[in-house]
């Protein structure tokens, strides 16, 4: 497999990085904001971001977010202009936008683990689970969005 730093995609993707951080230092203030995390937490979240839009375009199949990295992705989406001039024509994944059944469900945790496994392919790592969780059964978004609704309706 090739190195994924060599990379066409990825070499935008840090240039991005490498204007000012100015393609994403809107970014860094509003995660800093937002998030409530230092300069150097923010960066980390970020550098994920970038591993995320990475795999969404290269990983060959849908990708699921951690939610912090996806509160980073509706960040990045409400900056449009940056966005789109930036990502516009590299992205292909959205978030979801109909309503979630058990089958979409089901595909999602799925989608979650490959994922991981992805991660761990491309990065040669594991992500780090300070950012991304700790793993599929106990952190798949689509789950803790469950347990959110449940909560938020008085079901739990």
């Amino acid at each position: 497999m090739m190195d994924y730093r060599l990379d066409p995609l990825w070499l935008k993707l840090n240039l991005m990085n490498a204007q000012g951080l100015q393609a994403f230092a809107p970014m860094m203030q509003m995660v800093q904001q937002q998030m409530g995390v230092n300069t150097e937490m923010a960066q980390r979240v970020i550098e994920e971001y970038r591993k995320f839009l990475f795999l969404a375009m290269r990983a060959g199949h849908q990708v699921i977010p951690p939610g912090v990295i996806n509160d980073v992705w509706m960040m990045h989406l409400q900056n449009a202009q940056n966005y789109w001039e930036n990502l516009g024509q590299m992205i292909t994944e959205k978030p979801v936008a109909q309503g979630i059944d058990a089958k979409s469900f089901a595909s999602m945790a799925d989608a979650w683990a490959a994922t991981l496994k992805s991660y761990e392919t491309i990065f040669g790592s594991k992500p780090p689970m300070d950012i991304w969780g700790k793993g599929p059964a106990a952190e798949n978004p689509m789950t803790q969005m469950m347990t959110n609704m449940r909560k938020m309706f008085g079901l739990e």
